[in-house]
């Protein structure tokens, strides 16, 4: 039973890495994205409250407001990955946000914590940082617009808020109950922006083919979800994190055989060269 967490891990890592490649079936099928995130939403609050409403009354106020605030931040995440994978690969975004996104953690904990890095930390950040420049430039010069930078710098800025929020979760919180209110505060945040889209044409879109694609992908987020926050209850974190980065390995992988995105020599070795980064500073 030690190594429970393992397998929770891995499952987790294996739903999430699928979900975000299907997070590119709305660009690829021409479907309205804020549809799509609407009913990705809905449908993991959908299956949250069917499977764990027993566990309603032991909600608190602190979980509350903070599975509000997760809400709010993981729609916006979802939104601004959607747009981005319009315009991007998925084996290229994924592993320059996540890789982005530990930089961040970890001089945030440098700078307002007073926490010391290892060698092996200071090396996967290098590392990090040259994947990151390799990913983006290409003879000297940046391959994406200032637009689709902004994105990925929102993606990488919201995203390392959101995993903060879902580590103060685990640590505080009922896990069943938080994941009952995190999906229903985000459908809702969801169903708000859309209806502000489409105002006066909402009627016309909400069943589109965004209702399918998104249910699919609201599966695969619910279980992926549950499953990571199980393992974090009963795993080491930085282990339990490190496995997870193995998930865009898992998203390109996914992505190749659905979208066929090329997965040249060069991507193939600056994904393991994330992942070898995740790891060190995981881990360090």
């Amino acid at each position: 039973m030690e190594l429970t967490w393992f397998f929770y891990s891995v499952a987790a890592t294996l739903l999430f890495g699928v979900a975000m490649a299907f997070y590119k079936l709305p660009s690829a099928k021409n479907y309205n994205l804020f549809v799509t995130t609407f009913w990705s939403l809905v449908t993991p609050a959908i299956l949250a409250f069917i499977f764990f409403n027993s566990y309603l009354s032991l909600g608190t106020p602190a979980l509350i407001w903070t599975a509000l605030v997760w809400g709010i931040t993981f729609t916006c995440t979802v939104l601004l990955q959607m747009y981005a994978l319009s315009h991007v690969d998925t084996n290229v975004l994924f592993p320059i946000t996540t890789v982005a996104s530990l930089i961040i953690t970890v001089l945030i904990g440098i700078f307002f914590f007073n926490e010391h890095i290892s060698i092996l930390q200071a090396f996967g950040i290098v590392l990090a940082i040259v994947t990151i420049f390799s990913f983006l430039y290409k003879g000297g010069k940046i391959l994406y617009s200032g637009l689709l930078i902004g994105v990925g710098s929102g993606i990488i800025l919201i995203s390392t808020f959101n995993k903060v929020l879902q580590k103060i979760a685990v640590d505080k919180f009922d896990i069943h109950v938080f994941l009952i209110y995190q999906f229903f505060f985000a459908a809702i945040f969801a169903l708000l922006i859309y209806l502000i889209i489409h105002h006066r044409d909402f009627k016309t879109h909400i069943f589109s083919g965004g209702l399918r694609i998104g249910s699919l992908i609201g599966v695969f987020i619910f279980f992926g979800g549950y499953t990571f926050y199980i393992a974090l209850t009963k795993g080491p974190f930085p282990l339990i994190t490190s496995i997870h980065s193995l998930y865009i390995l898992v998203t390109a992988l996914t992505a190749y055989f659905l979208f066929k995105e090329q997965l040249t020599i060069k991507k193939i070795l600056l994904l393991l060269l994330a992942i070898v980064a995740v790891i060190f500073i995981r881990i360090g």
